[in-house]
């Protein structure tokens, strides 16, 4: 019941047009019931009795029936979809804005794809059932409710045959419901770990060609959709089951009826309008009865669906929307680290053991060691991608675990090996640091990051399309992008990972001497393996297994070259 409060929760804010849709969806079941009613008078007394003023009446009232009948059930179907389809939007721009706002821990934590899936899968199922469910509930809902009526006072000796009927009707559908929500889970499980073996084959398919992974893939690829397979086929069999069965008892209620209406009209106690009426009534009653147990298995794929969803909006999030607007950066700032360890979960080693230093304002430190020494937890863990379980981080002498996450990262900026950028024009991914920059503010940064001369070599230059992950550009030219990134947000922290390491000598060059101006007046820390990219520093950390090393100032004696 509380995944159900928190959709109709979601669609409150547009309670007027869904009052319209209900008004109208109550108009056209009333219609319901007076169709069967007319069947009386069309027979009793325009066929056996000959009245000619009812040959005229009645035809003229089914056609009012059925144009008063098709405006209302115009007006329901537009009124409830514009509804449906405004509150999906909401929850699918919710979740996105969520997913973006989970730690670090969390995006790490989740199964490969699941992230993707709930945006692509869940919100669809959710979509799905808010669209066609709740407009069949309430309209057929209200139709059977006016057709039981009219049955009830047409004939209560037949209708007692309905009513023992509907609670083994109730019995079977809640049955149905119960398995039909446990399946849909299990296919949702499925269906996210699909995805994410896909995406994760996609962005490797250079590697799965050079180390000739395709069977390795296709063989995993085989399974996980063998068992989406099987679990589509477990929610079909019982979404099959379930119709017949109502089906079947509804067969056996409708020829106790008929056989107890025959008996009564030989006794003359129902004419033979009123039995007419009365099956036409119950004939009808049956197609939303239909609908409604066939669409629970709509309810129960969207149900399972928004507990999905709402699991994610029951978590804690980052929540910094609005950093660059929001925080002012410092003109200066000193890093200290103060016996910072930290352990991944479920990891018996710890990442960092009681590391302690500080980077003086406008000090370039690097931080050097072999793999798996904690260069890059540590970055992680200045930038609050990650927390330690003890010590303390701080700029300027204050507690970062006294700032918003926003301030923090108002203050750092990040260049990394792997560079993402996005599917937009160049000045675009340069004002990703700060959106408000100007035009002269991008080439003034652009220029700085020596990627000006490529830019303006382009055909449309700035407005140049990059393409996804910007796959448009070369490795260096993608990099001095971000680095004309960084210099917009103008952080006075810059943490540097392994900026260059991927590109070839000639593009490390250009990289190299944009970097140089980035470094120019802020605190930098870098991680490289590579002794260039470490000519212009001021001291050298060095990490082996989590801790600190003796301080050297040989610097090829000090950096892995492995």
């Amino acid at each position: 019941m509380r995944t159900y409060g928190r959709l109709i929760r979601e669609a409150l804010p547009y309670w007027k047009i869904a009052a319209l849709a209900m008004l109208s969806m109550a108009a056209t079941a009333a219609m319901e019931p007076l169709l069967p009613a007319l069947m009386a008078p069309l027979i009793d007394e325009s066929l056996i009795d000959k009245d000619p003023s009812a040959l005229i009446q009645i035809p003229l009232l089914i056609v009012a029936v059925f144009v008063f009948k098709g405006i209302s059930e115009y007006v329901a179907s537009v009124s409830s979809q514009y509804v449906a389809n405004r509150t999906v939007a909401d929850i699918r721009s919710e979740v996105f804005a969520v997913q973006l706002d989970l730690p670090m821990v969390d995006h790490d934590a989740e199964e490969g794809g699941r992230l993707l899936s709930r945006i692509t899968y869940d919100v669809a199922q959710v979509g799905e059932a808010v669209s066609t469910a709740w407009m069949v509930i309430i309209k057929d809902t209200l139709m059977i409710i006016g057709l039981l009526a009219f049955l009830i006072y047409t004939s209560w000796q037949m209708s007692l045959a309905l009513l023992i009927a509907a609670p083994v009707v109730s019995f079977v559908v809640k049955k149905a419901s119960v398995k039909m929500r446990r399946s849909n889970q299990d296919l949702q499980t499925w269906t996210g770990r699909l995805t994410g073996l896909i995406e994760e084959s996609l962005l490797a398919v250079k590697d799965i060609k050079i180390f000739g992974g395709h069977d390795n893939q296709q063989a995993r690829f085989e399974h996980i959709n063998k068992r989406l397979r099987h679990e589509q086929m477990r929610v079909i069999k019982i979404q099959s089951l379930n119709v017949p069965l109502v089906q079947i008892l509804a067969a056996i209620t409708i020829g106790v009826v008929i056989l107890i209406g025959t008996q009564m009209s030989a006794r003359d106690l129902l004419s033979p309008g009123e039995f007419v009426a009365y099956i036409t009534a119950m004939g009808m009653i049956f197609d939303p009865v239909r609908r409604l147990t066939g669409v629970n298995a709509t309810i129960q794929r969207g149900l399972a669906a928004a507990e999905s969803i709402y699991q994610i909006f029951d978590q804690t999030l980052d929540n910094q929307r609005g950093q660059s607007r929001n925080h002012e950066a410092l003109q200066r700032a000193s890093l200290d680290v103060k016996d910072v360890t930290f352990r991944y979960p479920n990891a018996e080693e710890l990442a960092l053991d009681s590391v302690s230093f500080t980077v003086n304002p406008g000090e370039s430190v690097a931080l050097v060691g072999p793999s798996g020494s904690g260069k890059s937890s540590l970055i992680a863990l200045i930038a609050g991608f990650l927390e330690p379980q003890d010590g303390d981080i701080r700029i300027n002498q204050e507690s970062l675990k006294d700032w918003p996450l926003a301030k923090r990262r108002r203050q750092l900026s990040l260049v990394g090996q792997q560079v993402n950028l996005f599917d937009a024009t160049i000045a675009d991914n340069i004002r990703f640091g700060w959106p408000e920059a100007t035009d002269e503010e991008v080439q003034d940064a652009a220029r700085q990051a020596h990627a000006l001369e490529f830019i303006e070599a382009l055909p449309e230059g700035f407005d140049t399309q990059i393409g996804p992950f910007g796959n448009r550009l070369s490795g260096g030219q993608r990099q001095r992008i971000a680095i004309a990134r960084a210099f917009i947000k103008d952080a006075p922290i810059l943490l540097l990972d392994e900026p260059t390491s991927a590109l070839d000598h000639k593009s490390r060059e250009e990289v190299l001497k944009g970097l140089e101006n980035l470094k120019a007046n802020r605190t930098t820390l870098i991680i490289s393996h590579q002794p260039e990219t470490l000519l212009s520093i001021d001291r050298t950390i060095h990490l082996i297994a989590g801790q600190l090393a003796p301080v050297t100032t040989d610097l090829d004696s000090s950096v892995d070259t492995d």
